[in-house]
This record gives C-alpha cells, sequence and structure tokens, in this order.
C-alpha cells in the first residue's frame, strides 16, 4: 500500500525560472510548459472540464495567474501529475 506522501515524492519533477513564476503565469501556458497540456487550446479543454488543480484547488480559470516563488506545488490536469518547483 502506497502511502499519498510517498506518491507525491514520486511524481515528475518540473523545474521553471523563478523570475518566470515570481511574474506570474496563465495557468493554460503553465499546462503546455509542464508537459500536461499539448497546446493552450488543449490547456484550457482541461481547465473548463474542471480537470485542473493546484495542489487540491480546483481551478477553473485559464487565465487565472500562478505565482510561485519557493517551493513547490502540485499540478494535476486529467490523469497527469508533476511537481513544479521554482528554481
Amino acid at each position: 500500500m502506497t502511502t499519498q506522501s510517498s506518491s507525491i515524492a514520486e511524481l515528475p519533477q518540473v523545474s521553471l525560472q523563478k523570475s518566470h513564476l515570481a511574474e506570474g503565469i496563465s495557468l493554460s501556458e503553465l499546462l503546455v510548459l509542464a508537459g500536461l497540456a499539448s497546446s493552450r487550446d488543449a490547456a484550457r479543454t482541461l481547465i473548463a472540464r474542471g480537470e485542473t488543480l493546484i495542489d487540491d484547488r480546483l481551478v477553473d480559470n485559464a487565465m487565472e495567474r500562478v505565482r510561485l516563488a519557493e517551493g513547490a506545488i502540485r499540478l494535476t490536469a486529467g490523469a497527469g501529475q508533476v511537481m513544479l518547483r521554482a528554481v
């Protein structure tokens, strides 16, 4: 039996420039950069379907600005999940 904390540790890691994330980036663009959507249109579709979470929070606005200066967030879109870190 796998605990949630160990499954989180096993998620693929995606690193993006801290300066890019500190300014904020639209959720649809972030899904593409994280490899969870093939295009912004595909990302918007996932978001509209209610299939996108930041950590455990449902996000339904493709233009929502995501900011991350320190630490990491768990990004989920459809069946995919990654840990996103600012470097």
